[in-house]
């Protein structure tokens, strides 16, 4: 029969390796895995045409907001965009015209209704838009110019 001291020895050598067992250091850490690649996304092609809308309908919110200098400077270069449709360049030289107009600056007015009217001679302006009291009669006077043009341009002589 097992005695005491051999009792309290067994307990004491069980308590000592369950301690000991309890501070072993951890196997180390799996070294890290390489990244794995990423594949990109694939880029989707912008349609330009799209992209010069998107630019036409910003430039129109500026001059809606009053920004017209900075309205005038987005829809210069979308006046002759190629990417644009003629109705889409033409609308860019008509909010050019509306913008010297607000400004007092009826020459440069009329004379983005003359371009608009030489890229487009059916351009015509909504009935709200020819009533306005300064940029209706450049209108109204561009367009008489371009008929006057249509009225006495040479005939061509049949040979």
């Amino acid at each position: 029969m097992p005695t005491f001291h051999s009792i309290e020895r067994l307990s004491l050598v069980l308590l000592i390796a369950f301690e000991l067992s309890a501070c072993q250091i951890p196997p180390p850490a799996p070294p890290p895995q390489p990244p794995v690649a990423q594949i990109p996304e694939p880029v989707k092609s912008v349609d330009p045409a799209v992209v010069k809308e998107q630019q036409l309908q910003d430039a129109i919110q500026l001059y809606v907001d009053g920004k017209y200098d900075d309205a005038i400077t987005a829809l210069t270069p979308l006046s002759t965009a190629p990417e644009l449709p003629m109705s889409s360049q033409v609308k860019a030289l008509k909010y050019i015209a509306f913008s010297h107009c607000v400004q007092g600056r009826r020459k440069p007015c009329r004379e983005y209704f003359d371009k608009a009217l030489a890229v487009d001679p059916t351009f015509q302006l909504t009935e709200a838009e020819k009533g306005h009291p300064v940029w209706g009669k450049e209108f109204a006077n561009a367009r008489a110019a371009l008929n006057s043009k249509k009225h006495t341009a040479p005939k061509r002589k049949d040979s």
